[in-house]
């Protein structure tokens, strides 16, 4: 067999055309060329002007001239692209940036998430809220919430009678979410660092949250 023959007998194969970049090529072009078109209409339907004067009567169609539609300008149409391609992405970034967890506690199943977080740049009180839920249809009753000594790692300590809840004891009622304020008051003499404690339930042993005071160093 010759080697056109061998030639002929490729070319005959149904998927040949796959080693052909000529084909290739064009079949690509063509596929960003449709692409184009459809994201041309998609974008004319955005900016096509809504018509909103008022419909003539019998004797203003005889004596207006027809009007034309503008043809949609081909740099607005990618202005507008654009622009939407833009705020996809910034709306796709902000999608996907952490958010801090709000800290919070499920009474009825006894769970809890996210932490107690407070910044003090001076001394005095600072506080920050929980959140209490009970999703279900029961009347959970009263919960009380406890904090442990907030204590730094080098021994440095803020009493627990420094921390305060209000209300200090709240009713978890049928279906019903609580916010809590918690308060603490940062003492004057201080020193700056991070003080780390406990947050409890009074009779739910398998709730507790984390609570972190960072007392900045003065003038910060």
């Amino acid at each position: 067999m010759t080697e056109r023959d061998n030639d002929a007998s490729v070319s005959n194969i149904p998927w040949a055309s796959v080693f052909d970049p000529a084909l290739n090529i064009r079949a690509l072009g063509e596929i960003q060329a449709r692409g184009f078109r459809a994201a041309t209409e998609v974008v004319n339907q955005f900016i096509r002007p809504v018509d909103t004067k008022p419909v003539p009567d019998s004797a203003d169609t005889r004596s207006a001239p027809d009007e034309q539609a503008t043809p949609p300008n081909v740099d607005q149409v990618l202005q507008v692209w654009q622009r939407l391609a833009a705020q996809a992405v910034e709306s796709l970034r902000g999608a996907t940036q952490p958010r801090a967890e709000v800290a919070s506690v499920d009474v009825q199943h006894a769970t809890s998430s996210g932490a107690v977080s407070l910044v003090a740049s001076e001394p005095g009180a600072v506080s920050t809220e929980v959140w209490l839920h009970n999703h279900g249809a029961e009347d959970l009753g009263k919960v009380r919430l406890r904090c442990s000594d907030l204590l730094a790692h080098d021994g440095a300590l803020i009493d627990s009678a420094m921390v305060r809840f209000e209300p200090d004891t709240v009713p978890m009622v049928a279906r019903c979410s609580r916010g809590v304020t918690v308060e603490i008051d940062v003492p004057d003499d201080i020193a700056a660092g991070n003080y780390r404690g406990t947050l409890l339930a009074d009779g739910y042993p398998d709730i507790w949250l984390p609570v972190v005071l960072s007392v900045l160093p003065r003038g910060s």
